[in-house]
């Protein structure tokens, strides 16, 4: 039935969409395209829990929005930023010439985003005289304010930006210096409009709070990281941290106006919310396949990826980590232009080496594979779904199940399971552009967990939800509760406050126990098949308080301010960990990403 609903589907679309390099997390981009998402009502193939936003479709939006007779002074910004920042896309199908120009007040720009002046007092024959407005630095560099260097021509497109983040702080009852010093490019473009491509790379050299290292101490992983070693500075007394590098690479093809395939080594984020229950960009980039089918008003989403259940930390010497595969697929409905439902489900195979070829169908139901193979893989499923009410508010949520059996009481081990809810609400009290959200998310102990060992790391599970010692859901991993609450502010067109307050139950596993909230260890080293609830091993209390303020220099330069006072209590006092920081620097092309964990 499945199989006929898509085949026919296919026959019967109409509608054309490209896929292309997305904007990166946590970028004004990212947060433009989250809020229009409430404010205006798109077509039926706008999806939003897939939250690698296409350049190319936020430059049509955009498009669409600059038509609109009402904008304020801040949305009007937002859509010549996004215009800019996505010049390539800007006008797709239409010649560059003075008829096909965009008017914005006294400047007009074409369709690879150079800006002109309009000049209302120098008339030829009748029409306003056009000058460009800059040559460019050196006659080559930052010709358009969004990238460093450019090559536009009917067949290709090439964009080329330096990437930084330089911060410097200090935290309370800490002495080494806390310092972020990253370096780094991107490299993005399209080649005859079918096949896109981004590749980025990235020195680091860092020391973090005292709960992120911590963390670092406990897993031998940095989050959203992969292999490091150890930094000291010859130079300065007190620097001294971590060393590492980071890549990520993709290239896709729109193999049809439906269709688009793209490999690659990278991240994916599913849901509406601050986190997701069901696939998150916590952990490292991994290699994958995908496929993504855009359809009336389906997108189907499939996912093939390859992981490594220990970090290479644990894996000293030149080695190669042991592998595991995963198999995923998140088909979303736009059931009308403000309500979409999706349906998820995901399989992390319990074989290290070994890829089941059975799961590469696309339109099979992956616990039926399972059956047939009287396997013991993990397997996962999820819903999801958005509503948008009156362009200003969006309730959102994520229901994922692990495992379950309906005879068993509610504290029995494996009746594992998630749940999301939350609200944003867009333009508060009729105040342009300050923006609220609150989240909650609660998932059981053991969940995500699943119970084969790794033959080298016996305590270790081979098919736990992971990837690199990382968790591919919540960073917590299980067993916790958590309110999420965030406050997003533009005063003016360059200037951006974000506060946020994150309160939080969950429970530690003392050393050689399992209670279930490291899900990584394999689940029957747990401590009891029933009466499990949520806090229990170590209960730890946490309540955070968070607050950036950044300062926008220039195209996507930023001057930031981060202020951060966050207290974890546990039940074993030398388990607390109390942090006050204050910091600051300099971000250029990259997202301000905040890490609560």
């Amino acid at each position: 039935m499945r199989f006929i609903l898509i085949i026919t589907l296919l026959i019967s679309s109409s509608i054309v969409f490209g896929q292309s390099p997305y904007v990166l997390p946590s970028t004004i981009s990212d947060e433009v395209a989250d809020r229009w998402d409430i404010l205006h009502d798109f077509d039926h193939n706008v999806f939003s829990s897939q939250r690698n936003t296409s350049r190319k479709e936020l430059a049509q939006r955009a498009l669409q929005i600059s038509k609109k007779s009402k904008l304020s002074t801040l949305d009007a910004w937002d859509v010549r930023y996004i215009l800019k920042d996505n010049n390539e896309y800007t006008l797709d199908g239409l010649s560059s010439g003075t008829n096909d120009l965009i008017y914005d007040r006294k400047k007009v720009y074409d369709s690879t985003g150079v800006f002109y002046h309009l000049e209302d007092d120098k008339r030829e024959n009748g029409k306003n005289k056009i000058e460009k407005e800059r040559k460019g630095l050196l006659g080559y560099f930052y010709k358009n304010d969004a990238n460093f260097y450019e090559i536009n021509t009917k067949d290709f497109s090439l964009r080329v930006n330096p990437i930084f983040n330089l911060k410097y702080g200090n935290g309370a009852d800490d002495p080494s210096i806390i310092f972020q010093n990253t370096r780094g490019a991107e490299v993005r473009g399209r080649i005859d409009k079918k096949i896109y491509f981004y590749t980025s790379i990235l020195e680091n050299q860092a020391h973090f709070n005292n709960y992120l290292e911590d963390r670092i101490d406990r897993f031998r992983t940095i989050g959203g990281q992969g292999l490091y070693k150890p930094y000291n500075s010859g130079l300065i007394e007190n620097l001294k941290g971590h060393d590492y590098l980071n890549a990520q690479a993709y290239v896709g093809i729109n193999a049809s106006k439906s269709v688009a395939i793209e490999l690659g080594h990278g991240k994916h984020f599913i849901g509406n919310g601050i986190r997701s229950l069901l696939l998150s960009d916590y952990s490292t980039n991994y290699f994958y396949l995908k496929f993504n089918t855009r359809i009336w008003k389906f997108h189907y989403q499939n996912l093939f990826a390859e992981l490594a259940p220990v970090s290479g930390f644990l894996n000293p010497g030149d080695k190669v980590l042991p592998k595991k595969y995963m198999a995923n697929h998140y088909l979303s409905f736009r059931l009308t232009k403000n309500i979409e439902i999706g349906i998820f489900e995901a399989i992390v195979f319990s074989r290290e080496d070994h890829f089941e070829f059975q799961y590469l169908n696309p339109i099979i139901l992956y616990r039926t594979v399972e059956q047939f193979l009287d396997s013991p893989d993990n397997a996962l499923l999820g819903l999801s779904g958005k509503w948008n009410i009156k362009n200003r508010i969006q309730i959102y949520g994520q229901f994922m199940l692990d495992d379950f059996k309906l005879s068993e009481s509610s504290g029995w081990w494996a009746n594992k399971n998630g749940i999301q809810a939350g609200i944003k609400y867009i333009n508060i009290a009729g105040i342009d552009h300050l923006d609220g959200q609150i989240e909650y998310n609660r998932v059981r102990p053991y969940t995500y967990s699943h119970r084969d060992s790794l033959s080298k790391f016996p305590e270790l599970s081979t098919a736990s939800y992971s990837h690199h010692s990382q968790p591919l859901a919540h960073p917590l991993g299980a067993n916790f509760s958590e309110v999420v609450l965030n406050l997003r502010y533009r005063p003016t067109k360059n200037l951006f406050i974000n506060g946020r307050i994150v309160s939080a139950k969950y429970g530690q596993d003392p050393a050689n126990t399992n209670f279930g909230g490291n899900i990584l260890l394999v689940s029957g080293s747990r401590v009891g098949d029933e009466g499990n609830f949520i806090g229990q091993g170590i209960e730890t209390n946490l309540f955070s308080f968070g607050l950036d303020i950044s300062y926008h220099l220039f195209h996507n330069y930023f001057f930031d301010l981060n202020l951060l006072y966050r207290k974890a209590d546990a039940d074993i006092d030398v388990l607390d960990i109390d942090t006050k920081y204050i910091g600051g620097g300099l971000r250029v092309n990259l997202g301000n990403i905040i890490s609560d964990y």
